[in-house]
């Protein structure tokens, strides 16, 4: 059995930036390439902003690349019965 998310195992290879200099000026500068991180330089991009976004692997290789996406917010009864 595979370990490897099926998004990220059929994924172009990134291009390697380890060492490329940051920008002098931003508007806004997000720490990490997970679900929140990319969502929020997206957003602010698509808003005008100048985004710098900062990860120390590859983007969407954490947490947020590995789980099932789900915000069940409290619910604890299993899928039948909530249908």
């Amino acid at each position: 059995m595979k370990q490897i998310p099926y998004w990220l195992d059929t994924t172009p290879a990134f291009p390697d930036r380890t060492g490329k200099p940051l920008p002098e000026q931003a508007d806004l500068v997000v720490i990490g390439g997970g679900l929140t991180g990319l969502s929020t330089a997206y957003h602010a991009a698509r808003k005008g902003a100048h985004v710098v976004l900062v990860e120390k692997d590859k983007v969407g290789s954490g947490a947020s690349g590995r789980n099932g996406s789900m915000c069940t917010q409290g619910i604890t009864i299993g899928v039948g019965e909530a249908r």
